[in-house]
């Protein structure tokens, strides 16, 4: 788990990643816990950045899956949990390195 003290070493560093392999790298990054991110655009509103998009889409997914969910309670069907996030990012991880 990640400490914050003002007494602890910390080192300001820049990381430059290719926007291919940045999902990836931040991923195993935040897995660590042990980062903060600096915002190098605070001129920019969170509509102006590039990842508006995706997030709108997460957005548009959860809505819908709201509505799913409470289509199968109007009608009483049982909705199975899938696994947890973490077991299938692993899993997918694992497929793409074999």
């Amino acid at each position: 788990m990640a400490r914050w003290f003002r007494s602890e070493h910390m080192e300001y560093i820049s990381l430059i990643v290719n926007e291919d392999a940045a999902h990836d790298c931040l991923a195993d990054l935040g897995q660590l816990g042990c980062l903060q991110f600096t915002d190098l655009n605070p001129d920019l509103t969170p509509f102006q950045r590039r990842y508006v998009s995706y997030v709108k889409r997460c957005d548009e997914l959860e809505r819908k899956l709201r509505f799913f969910a409470q289509e199968c309670d109007k009608f009483s069907l049982p909705i199975e949990s899938a696994g947890r996030v973490e077991d299938f990012l692993l899993q997918s991880s694992g497929a793409e390195g074999g």
